[in-house]
């Protein structure tokens, strides 16, 4: 075989591994269950909140299910952090969600998990960037409530996303772990109930109001 034919070759093999293993090295996002279809995502962006990953989807009548985070180096927020926390690896997510059900959304709720059905607990490393001083947003809801300790969600709220509407939500996600997969738990219309300890302190409220008005009388 000619020699140049063959280095021609040798090199277009290369490229192609290359672009292989780049390809296999991209985190891919799938749907683990529920009334989602996935219609695009992009992981191949810096993660940035310039340029974060975006994912695109429709959530359907049931208005719950999983996203699978798969990394294909075994790591599916990347081997850095772009967000700017502490976190040994991190991505600025933007999620749009098309309603496809017959109900408005009042709330929206996105929950971690580093295990299937199984609330993500503080000590896994998997979070919504706890600690890290971020401020995530939504083009519909203008508020949102979090938990980062027995669980780690983020409840997005104050206003309406009407049947066959969209809705966006810009999150940061960071792993101290290196947990793979991980998933994201997504419930529309979800309300937000606070962790025992939020209850106790709100508790001992009312009980020192209960004891101030008795004091008054």
């Amino acid at each position: 075989m000619n020699m140049k034919l063959m280095s021609h070759m040798l090199g277009a093999l290369g490229f192609l591994a290359l672009a292989a293993g780049g390809a296999q090295a991209a985190s891919v996002i799938s749907v683990q269950d529920g009334d989602i279809t996935l219609n695009s995502f992009d992981t191949t962006t810096a993660g940035t909140l310039a340029n974060a990953w975006t994912i695109n989807e429709t959530m359907n009548t049931g208005a719950h299910g999983h996203l699978q985070f798969t990394g294909g180096n075994s790591d599916p927020l990347g081997t850095s952090n772009t967000t700017g926390t502490g976190h040994a690896r991190g991505k600025w997510i933007t999620k749009t969600v098309t309603n496809n059900t017959s109900a408005d959304w009042t709330s929206f709720e996105l929950e971690l998990q580093s295990v299937l059905d199984v609330p993500s607990s503080q000590g896994d490393g998997l979070s919504f960037a706890d600690g890290g001083g971020l401020v995530f947003f939504s083009d519909m809801f203008s508020t949102y409530t979090r938990q980062d300790v027995l669980r780690d969600y983020l409840n997005f709220s104050g206003g309406t996303v009407l049947a066959g509407g969209t809705v966006s939500f810009t999150f940061a996600v960071t792993d101290n772990s290196g947990n793979n997969p991980f998933w994201l738990v997504e419930t529309a219309n979800k309300v937000d109930i606070p962790e025992p300890a939020t209850l106790a302190l709100v508790g001992l409220a009312l009980f020192g109001l209960g004891i101030s008005r008795r004091r008054l009388h």
